[in-house]
């Protein structure tokens, strides 16, 4: 489910991307880490709260965000607020990452400006082509459709 094309911003030249998953369930996030290590050039960053994560987005913008739309605290919807609400953030792309999978949520969370909505279980090819489409990055290779 892919939202509008995400909009062209100053990206580093070939070379190192940087990603930011915001994730408070420490086996998805190392799952994460480990999908997202197939694609060269990316250096991932996780956040196991979302306060921890906003502090670290300002502190060093990323190129991309990932967030789970269900934690403690603060939702993803949340995070997407404040990080469109500052400067450093307001054009990152942000995915959503989430169980949350009937149709009224994606279409709840592609109108509220996540550039992607993905559902968990997380199916490969399709977090590969979304993380690559929204850094701008080439669609890697032989991937199977879906």
């Amino acid at each position: 489910m892919l939202n509008a094309p995400v909009p062209d911003k100053d990206r580093r030249s070939v070379g190192e991307r940087r990603v930011l998953y915001i994730e408070d369930n420490p086996v998805n996030a190392t799952l994460m880490v480990a999908m997202l290590e197939s694609l060269p050039g990316l250096k991932v960053s996780h956040a196991a709260r979302p306060e921890q994560g906003l502090v670290m987005a300002q502190a060093e913008p990323p190129d991309l965000v990932l967030v789970d739309i269900q934690m403690p605290g603060m939702d993803g919807f949340q995070v997407l607020r404040h990080l469109r609400a500052s400067p450093n953030t307001r054009d990152t792309p942000v995915i959503a990452v989430t169980a949350n999978a009937m149709p009224h949520d994606v279409s709840r969370g592609l109108d509220a400006g996540f550039a992607d909505y993905l559902t968990k279980p997380l199916h490969l090819p399709q977090l590969l082509r979304s993380v690559c489409r929204c850094l701008g990055l080439p669609q890697p290779e032989g991937l199977p459709e879906g």
